[in-house]
Formats: C-alpha cells, sequence, structure tokens
C-alpha cells in the first residue's frame, strides 16, 4: 500500500511542477514524508520531488534539506547529489564539492561537468573551472556544449580573446567538422563579433561548400557590419525564409534598407506559428516605421508598461546594495549580452538563500501579480494580453548588473519571457538630464528612426515593468555606479 501512495504522490508532483500548482502538492508530499516513523531508502524518490517542488516555489533552503534527507538515506544516488549541487549553487551556497562528488558517482555525465564550471566561478576561481572544461574537451573535442560552456567562462573571467580557443583547438585535430566551424559561428553572431564572423564563415564555405547554415551565417554577418549591397546580394542568393532563425536575420536587412513594407509582408506568416514571441519585437518596429494602426494595439496600449517607486526600507536597500556589490566582484559580462561597460551576475539571482534577496523577492513577487491584474483587457491574438496571469508569478530568470563609467545596455528584448523589469538600486551622482535613462519600445541602432515610447529616468527603488519583446536599453552614462536587478516572468 504504501508504494502505491509513493507512486501517486510522485505522479502528482510531476504533474503539479508541469501544471505550476506546486503549492498544494509540495503540502501533501510534506505531511506524507512527516508521518514516516521511521528512516525509509523508498521514501528517496518522494524526497526529491519534494525538493523540486520546494525550488518551484522559491524555497530552496527547504529544497535543500529535502536533498539532504535523501542523500542520507542513498548517499551512492548520482541524481540526488547532483540535484543537491544544483540547487545549492542556484541558492548561492557552496556547491563544487558536491558536484566533485556527484561525478564520482557518474563520471560520464557532462552536465554534472558542467555544473562543476559553474560553481568553480561562483565561488572565485573561475580560471580552475575554465581550464578543467578545457581539458575534458582536449579529451571529447566533439562536446558541444563543453565549447559553450569555455567560450561564455572565457568571456566571464576576462579572456574574451580565448573564447574559441577550444573550437579552434578541435578543429586543428578535426579539420572536417562541419559542427565545431558552425558552432563557433554562431558564438561569434551571438557575441556581435560580426568580422570574425564572416571571417570563419568564408573558411566554412571554402572547407564545406555553400551549404545554407554558412550562406545564412555570411550574409548576416555583412548586414551587421553595414555591408549592405553584399548583404542584400547574400540574402537575395538564399530565397525566402525557411525557417525562423533564417526569418529573423532576414527582417533585420529589410529593416536596416527601409524595406519597411516588405519586412511587414514577410512578418505575417510567423506571427501565427510557434516561437512567434521572437517575431513580435520586429512587427513592433515594422509596424510602427510603417504608420500601420497595429503597432498601437501591440505595445501602445496604457498600461502594458508601469512605473513603481518601491519604500527603500521594505526592500532593504541599504543591505542589498553591497551584497550585490560582492556577487559582481566575481562575475563579468556574458558572451551574449547587452552589457556595456559593466558586469552582470550568473545564475538565477533571486533563488538565492541570503535574507536580503528573499526579502526583495517576495515584494517583487507581489508587485508583479498586481501589475498583471491590473492589465488591459485579455485578448488571445495579443503576445501579452493573451496569455494567463498566475497567482504567483514564476521568475524565469533573474540576475544583477553594474554598470561603471560610460556603460550601457544595447537594445535588446527578452523573448523567452512574459514580463521583464528593472530595478534601480544605485544610480551616480549627478546625472545630465537623460543620461542612464531606460529607452522602451525604441529601435535598435540601425533598425529604423524611431523614438521611445517611454523613457523612465532612473531612482534608486524604482521598479519597472513591461512586456519582455518589448525593445528595451539604456543610455550611458559620464561617470559612476548603476546597480540594478531585471528578471523576467515566465510565460503561463
Amino acid at each position: 500500500m504504501a508504494r502505491d501512495e509513493r507512486q501517486a504522490l510522485a505522479e502528482l508532483a510531476e504533474q503539479a511542477l508541469s501544471r505550476g500548482e506546486e503549492e498544494q502538492a509540495e503540502a501533501r508530499l510534506t505531511a506524507w514524508l512527516a508521518r514516516q516513523t521511521a528512516p525509509n531508502p523508498a521514501n528517496v524518490v518522494l524526497l526529491h520531488w519534494t525538493a523540486m517542488l520546494r525550488r518551484a516555489l522559491d524555497r530552496r533552503e527547504g529544497a535543500i534539506a529535502a536533498l539532504e534527507a535523501a542523500m542520507r538515506l542513498a548517499p551512492d544516488d548520482a541524481g540526488v547529489v547532483h540535484a543537491l549541487a544544483h540547487v545549492s549553487l542556484e541558492a548561492g551556497r557552496p556547491s563544487a564539492r558536491l558536484f566533485e562528488q556527484a561525478i564520482r558517482l557518474a563520471p560520464a555525465k557532462g552536465e554534472i561537468r558542467l555544473g562543476l564550471a559553474s560553481a568553480r566561478l561562483a565561488e572565485g576561481e573561475g580560471a580552475r573551472g575554465l581550464g578543467e572544461v578545457e581539458a575534458m574537451l582536449g579529451a571529447n573535442p566533439g562536446w558541444t556544449e563543453g565549447h559553450r560552456q569555455f567560450a561564455q567562462l572565457a568571456v566571464m573571467t576576462g579572456q574574451p580573446q580565448r573564447a574559441l580557443a577550444s573550437i579552434e583547438a578541435a578543429l586543428q585535430r578535426f579539420p572536417q567538422s562541419e559542427a565545431l566551424r558552425a558552432l563557433a559561428i554562431e558564438l561569434l553572431l551571438s557575441g556581435e563579433r560580426y568580422a570574425e564572423a564572416l571571417m570563419v564563415a568564408d573558411r566554412a564555405i571554402a572547407a564545406h561548400g555553400p551549404q545554407h547554415s554558412f550562406l545564412l551565417s555570411r550574409a548576416a554577418a555583412l548586414d551587421e557590419l553595414g555591408r549592405l549591397e553584399e548583404a542584400a546580394a547574400a540574402f537575395e542568393g538564399l530565397g525566402a525564409a525557411k525557417d525562423q532563425g533564417h526569418a529573423i536575420w532576414r527582417l533585420r536587412h529589410l529593416l536596416r534598407i527601409g524595406e519597411v513594407a516588405g519586412a511587414i509582408a514577410e512578418i505575417e506568416p510567423w506571427l501565427a506559428g510557434p516561437g512567434a514571441e521572437a517575431i513580435w519585437p520586429y512587427a513592433a518596429l515594422a509596424w510602427r516605421l510603417g504608420g500601420d494602426p497595429r503597432a498601437d494595439w501591440l505595445d501602445g496600449q496604457d498600461g502594458l508598461v508601469r512605473v513603481i517607486d518601491l519604500d527603500p526600507a521594505e526592500i532593504g536597500l541599504a543591505a542589498l546594495v553591497p551584497l550585490l556589490r560582492d556577487l559582481h566582484a566575481r562575475s563579468g559580462r556574458f558572451l551574449d549580452q547587452s552589457v556595456r561597460g559593466g558586469t552582470q551576475t550568473d545564475g538565477a539571482l533571486l533563488g538565492r538563500c541570503e535574507p536580503e534577496i528573499a526579502r526583495v523577492r517576495e515584494v517583487l513577487r507581489r508587485e508583479v501579480a498586481g501589475f498583471a491584474a491590473g492589465l488591459p483587457q485579455p485578448d488571445p491574438t495579443h503576445p501579452m494580453l493573451g496569455l494567463r496571469s498566475a497567482e504567483r508569478p514564476r521568475f524565469a530568470g533573474s540576475w544583477s548588473v553594474r554598470l561603471a563609467g560610460a556603460g550601457f545596455h544595447a537594445a535588446h528584448h527578452h523573448p523567452q519571457g512574459w514580463i521583464s523589469s528593472a530595478l534601480y538600486l544605485a544610480i551616480p551622482k549627478g546625472l545630465s538630464p537623460g543620461e542612464g535613462w531606460l529607452d522602451l519600445g525604441g529601435a535598435p541602432a540601425g533598425l529604423g528612426d524611431l523614438a521611445p515610447r517611454l523613457s523612465v529616468e532612473p531612482r534608486p527603488a524604482r521598479l519597472v515593468l513591461f512586456p519582455s519583446w518589448m525593445w528595451h536599453g539604456t543610455r550611458p552614462f559620464a561617470a559612476g555606479e548603476r546597480l540594478t536587478i531585471a528578471f523576467d516572468i515566465a510565460r503561463t
């Protein structure tokens, strides 16, 4: 009978995680486990599920307690040890030794080794983590995710010139690897290193022939470099877009050369398909540039953006700022992020267990819930208003950015989220009018002449909430520090 109960509770937990209904499921599993009078290895699976439910509820201390209990019952269970290492890393606790233990139990699992590299970075040993990943790639040069992690770690540890070193070493051994060349180009494009991407794409075409992916990358690099006539010829040769990635590069080109009507025509079919959240930002630009009334429906409605001045005492501003500065001392700039002249924290910031983080997290959750409840009327055709509002908003990602000197954010969007944000914690003193302001809804450089829908002056404890697909960026400032927390709320 107990086995049947365990199976039913495990199925309940799995369903709850998929539906976002963790609260009641966690309570049931916790109550059932509390009734067990003696340690039983058969309960390890339910302890693991309990931890995953608590993690989803941002109760990582409780998740760690459940996994520690499971580990006492099954110290050689690699899955339990790995889960404890992963949740500990998210919570901001030391986790490298746990990852090392998980590797000893399951040495062939690459994701555990990647977790160890992240743990090294979090514990101030990023160079060591980089060296360990490089050594593993020497033994397994076809490990794609390892090359990605190496590139990211190289940039995060202040060695951007080494981002492709592992791929280059692998290509010395396997010069006919199309996959390695494609990965190199992908990383260079995501890091906006367009001249290098063009060079590698040309080499790939010379080595492997005029394959579509290499030709598309070449066209994209030419376009981003401003070599528009060459880019136009390259895109023409590729024909109509057959996938979303191709469509986005082509839309950027059409907007860059002022072919707004052509961009609008090409956008239409992609808005009805899967992954349309990556296309909506370009619809916003094209419709505004073309005078299409749908532009106001998309991102001009009242209530899609909210500016909230929080109580500095309620969010614990005085204690939060030094904690984040300490985290930034071990952070860098991501390869594929919008930060210019600053650092961005790694991992899920709002998943950490420090009381300063927990305090601000719950204030932010409350404000997001209020914002979502006050959105304009539901509209199933709208990318923001067509999604239901969860009673308990989920953080899909969270981080802090520290800008200094003339730092800024290039205009970008977050298609993986529903609601995005900026919470200002520290700003430079004596800013001139407009310096460091947040621009929402304007066109990125080169993609049209559009003023922002709204520009927001930064102030300590000011929270700005807006649609994740809305273009946003910040203006540079001359000197000083600009410290923020940002997060995305998951699509439901």
